[in-house]
């Protein structure tokens, strides 16, 4: 007999901290946010995101990587490799959350503060 999982069971499995797990980190969202227009070689992306070290900035690409929102691509010029970061297709299925969360921290910044 299958049973319906209990209230801890699925709070446990939050599908929404599932996808906050995979984004959260300083750097993620803004690296994401760069990513939508175009891809980007890592030594652009430091230069962009004033203040990250280039460790972070590995560390934050290789997570993103791992789950697959993140794709690498490495090529050869004139004998000089090249390695830009883009999206993966599944990756870019995140983008629609990703603004609809900017959105919402748009209209929450506006929001005058709660009466406490």
């Amino acid at each position: 007999m299958v049973t319906a999982p209990s209230q801890d069971t699925k709070l446990f499995h939050c599908p929404a901290l599932t996808a906050l797990k995979i984004v959260s980190g300083k750097w993620k969202t803004r690296i994401l946010w760069l990513l939508r227009e175009r891809p980007y070689h890592f030594n652009e992306l430091r230069r962009t995101l004033p203040g990250v070290s280039s460790k972070v900035l590995a560390d934050q690409i290789q997570q993103l990587e791992s789950d697959g929102i993140l794709q690498r691509t490495a090529t050869t010029r004139d004998g000089v490799l090249h390695v830009s970061y883009d999206y993966s297709s599944y990756g870019r299925t995140l983008i629609p959350a990703l603004d609809a969360l900017g959105n919402w921290g748009l209209s929450h910044s506006e929001r005058p503060p709660a009466d406490v």
